[in-house]
């Protein structure tokens, strides 16, 4: 998380929040962050990249990708790779999600650049772009 914007940070907190409102299994969520306030419980790579979040329930039958991009980190082709590297993860692992967390009023725009990115494969992934900070 070093060297990332406040604007950044203040994304990655309401992701970590949107996530724990949404899933609540009866057996607990395990949730790893990419956030100062989990220490050294940072999400695993996933084809080089690091998510923002990964959460998944225990004994694990779902798992959940979050992201935290300002527009400007959104529309470079590293993230966009990111989030498709994320996405292909995904689409093998039965009830999965993916969050997308981005600034206020830039949800419709953000959800047209993760449509872009949607292959047939990802068609059983839930996906869902959330705004604000």
């Amino acid at each position: 998380m070093s060297g990332e914007t406040r604007a950044h940070t203040l994304l990655v907190e309401r992701l970590i929040s949107h996530v724990r409102a949404r899933h609540r299994p009866p057996s607990g969520l395990l949730v790893l962050a990419d956030h100062h306030t989990f220490g050294h419980n940072r999400p695993p790579q996933i084809a080089g990249y690091t998510p923002d979040l990964f959460a998944s329930d225990l004994p694990a039958t779902f798992e959940v990708i979050g992201e935290a991009k300002t527009m400007a980190d959104l529309e470079t082709s590293r993230s966009q790779r990111q989030i498709l590297a994320f996405l292909d993860y995904l689409s093998v692992r039965q009830g999965s999600s993916f969050y997308l967390t981005v600034p206020p009023f830039q949800r419709r725009r953000s959800a047209a650049i993760v449509d872009a990115l949607r292959t047939a494969a990802h068609g059983n992934i839930s996906i869902e772009v959330i705004d604000g900070l």
